[in-house]
């Protein structure tokens, strides 16, 4: 059931739950690959709830695999089986076109370890930057805009990218420390927002 027809061959990375191992923007290929294949590392999509999403398998036995974002704190509620709609990610192709290979397995498990310690760091860098949010008026505008066919928009600075926006208006910085010295434009008001009563 997890290779139907009906299900997705590629998607676009939004989000911050793998943020770090994907990239917002990046397309991911999506292979067809049965239950008992899976290993822990693996990194799927699963399309059991809308909106779909990825994550990887961080434990898994004959029945069940239990998923988690790189960037959780706890694993999904939800367990992946045979009967469930998934799509195991092979690759991810960068804004700029370049491919790369998405490791599974035990070298899977040692990207979300890594990715799991980063997480926690971000979180304490985010406690002690707290009380100098005041002074973000010092960052550096991050004016030069990029747009991808998909709708994804970047931000740079001297060349240097700091910021994606999704399709679906969703902002991450590429790196915690980029918000610190960067800052991107406002998302400028629609013709739709414009139409809405203020409250």
């Amino acid at each position: 059931m997890g290779n139907g027809p009906e299900t997705p061959r590629e998607a676009h990375y939004t989000g911050d739950s793998m943020h770090g191992t994907f990239v917002p923007g990046e397309t991911l290929a999506l292979a067809e690959t049965a239950f008992e294949a899976l290993q822990t590392g693996d990194i799927v999509a699963i399309f059991e709830r809308s909106p779909y999403y990825v994550h990887r398998i961080v434990e898994k036995n004959e029945t069940e695999a239990v998923t988690m974002g790189d960037n959780n704190g706890r694993p999904d509620a939800l367990r992946l089986t045979r009967d469930s709609r998934f799509r195991l990610v092979t690759e991810a192709r960068g804004l700029d076109g370049v491919v790369r290979q998405i490791p599974g397995g035990e070298a899977g498990m040692a990207q979300f370890r890594f990715q799991q310690r980063r997480w926690k760091l971000r979180r304490f860098a985010s406690i002690l930057i707290h009380p100098f949010k005041p002074l973000k008026f010092l960052r550096l505008p991050a004016n030069t805009e990029t747009r991808f066919r998909d709708g994804t928009v970047q931000w740079s600075f001297a060349g240097i990218p700091v910021a994606a926006r999704s399709p679906a208006g969703k902002t991450v910085y590429l790196h915690w420390s980029k918000r610190l010295f960067f800052r991107i434009p406002a998302p400028k008001a629609t013709n739709e927002d414009s139409k809405k009563p203020s409250v």
